[in-house]
């Protein structure tokens, strides 16, 4: 079991609203719509699916898609969406909650997306491996990986290892408002893990607070990890793309995004 038995994202809906008010951006969706281009109409699994920002506009594009989240508030934001879309775009989609580190993953897949730093949801290099397994076992010979987070090698980078404490708010179309922190308490710089305290606060409209705190754990991975594990499981890596607008990767890149094959 992860040690991140708390996931942000469990605890209320409107931390679902919140995170959609913070990740908006559209690079990653159509550098995989440029990469996708002439392979037809695909099946498409989305572990680490969240509130369906990648997966929605290519379940649009024409393509049947699965998506896997532990988390049920931002499934339920998902839910919320796609009751929005034309009844065949609705039928395109299936949203399965499961914990992607947990049970075999559904199977028979043209293409499995693990985008939007989904690695930094896991507390180990063992439980990003696992994923990387689970990952080829879902895929159908021949199938495509697409693998985006962001870029670290050696030791813990030094802006992960002060004990500041960093803050994210927002309010929600309802006027509830959400507080969230998180406190560096530890780290292993050579083992580049990373441990933090996370706070977070909703404050009701009508001025009631409830308020949950945690223990989260991180492992920030190396372009020389996912290359072993890439190899270990049977995959060809076809493009290193250094950012989402698919520049190529370099040692400075602030992201690693693997296009691989299943050989």
């Amino acid at each position: 079991m992860s040690c991140n038995q708390t996931n942000t994202y469990d605890y209320d809906s409107h931390i679902a609203e919140v995170y959609d008010q913070h990740e908006t951006q559209t690079q990653d969706v159509e550098l995989i719509r440029r990469l996708v281009q002439g392979l037809g109409k695909l099946r498409i699994l989305e572990p680490f699916c969240g509130t369906g920002r990648i997966l929605i506009p290519l379940a649009q594009d024409g393509h049947e898609l699965v998506g896997l989240d532990q988390a049920r508030p931002m499934l339920d934001r998902c839910r919320k969406k796609m009751a929005e879309l034309p009844a065949d775009v609705r039928r395109r989609i299936t949203l399965i909650e499961a914990d992607v580190t947990a049970g075999r993953w559904p199977e028979s897949f043209d293409l499995v997306v693990m985008g939007n730093n989904c690695f930094y949801e896991l507390a180990t290099p063992e439980e990003q491996k696992g994923c990387i397994a689970s990952a080829s076992r879902a895929l159908k010979p021949g199938g495509y990986l697409y693998l985006d987070n962001n870029h670290m090698e050696g030791d813990l980078d030094e802006s992960w290892r002060g004990s500041g404490i960093h803050e994210h708010t927002g309010t929600c179309e309802d006027g509830t408002r959400f507080e969230g922190t998180q406190e560096t308490i530890w780290y292993d710089a050579p083992r580049r893990l990373w441990r933090c305290r996370r706070t977070v606060t909703i404050t009701s409209p009508d001025g009631t607070v409830a308020k949950k705190e945690w223990i989260q754990q991180k492992h920030p991975v190396s372009v020389v990890e996912q290359r072993e594990w890439l190899d270990a499981h049977g995959f060809a890596i076809e493009q290193l793309y250094g950012d989402r607008d698919g520049n190529p990767y370099t040692e400075a890149s602030g992201h690693a995004i693997f296009w691989a094959r299943k050989v």
